[in-house]
């Protein structure tokens, strides 16, 4: 009887066993992230969530950790109590009583916002893990933290100045023509306008004296010989009256 009274204890712990959900075991917490994405220079904001497949999380110690993706630094971490490391690549956060709250009333997942600062070109992906104790399930308790990095757009280069000569420097002489060489002016396709000298009026004026002198002199030859007719007539007469 008593050998029969033992099966039965233990069949009914193997059927209580099999029929026991799995969230029974304990809380079953799951890292959850969600990407974002900035240009060099800027900080964008994370968001980083915690969904619970177990029991309720009561008040068991729940540790986050956080790493930032290459070529960023955490600026901002969501958490209670949090601890940088000297280049604030890493944090180290306590899980306070707002956020035990929000994933009791959203076992799905609540989430908090993250603040990552992108320094230069994201080379890599960071990470966001929870530990707890309680959690015997480990292999959902770490997420990525995927930030696509916007090349930052270059200013476009500017023409350099000239280079302006050294006080020392002085200017070099200017070429000069060679003896074989003459100066032609370009007049493009009209040749230049140059006036004559007035050299008819000169010569008009110069004849003018000229009959003018040739006339005097005629003049006075005839006037001069009419003299010398009359003179010699008048000596005739007077002969003619001496006689």
């Amino acid at each position: 009887m008593s050998r029969m009274a033992a099966l039965f204890v233990a069949l009914v712990a193997a059927v209580g066993a099999a029929a026991a959900p799995a969230w029974a075991a304990g809380p079953d917490l799951a890292a959850l992230s969600r990407g974002a994405r900035g240009a060099i220079g800027a900080t964008v904001d994370v968001s980083v969530g915690i969904a619970n497949h177990g029991d309720p999380l009561t008040i068991q110690q729940v540790v986050l950790n956080y790493r930032a993706p290459a070529g960023t630094v955490i600026v901002k971490a969501a958490g209670t109590a949090c601890v940088f490391n000297q280049e604030r690549t890493t944090a180290r956060c306590g899980l306070g009583t707002e956020w035990r709250s929000r994933i009791a009333a959203r076992p799905e997942g609540g989430f908090q916002t993250i603040q990552v600062k992108i320094t230069s070109r994201v080379t890599g992906t960071g990470s966001f893990t929870v530990t707890c104790g309680c959690d015997a399930k480990k292999a959902n308790n770490s997420a990525e933290i995927v930030i696509e990095g916007a090349a930052k757009p270059q200013p476009t280069a500017s023409p350099k100045p000239s280079a302006k000569p050294r006080p020392s420097e002085s200017p070099s002489p200017q070429q000069s023509l060679s003896p074989q060489e003459t100066f032609e002016p370009d007049y493009g396709s009209e040749a230049p306008v140059v006036a004559a000298p007035p050299a008819a009026e000169k010569d008009s004026s110069s004849s003018g004296f000229l009959l003018i002198g040739v006339g005097a002199v005629l003049f006075g030859l005839v006037g001069l010989g009419g003299a010398a007719y009359l003179w010699r007539d008048r000596s005739g007469g007077e002969e003619d009256d001496t006689e």
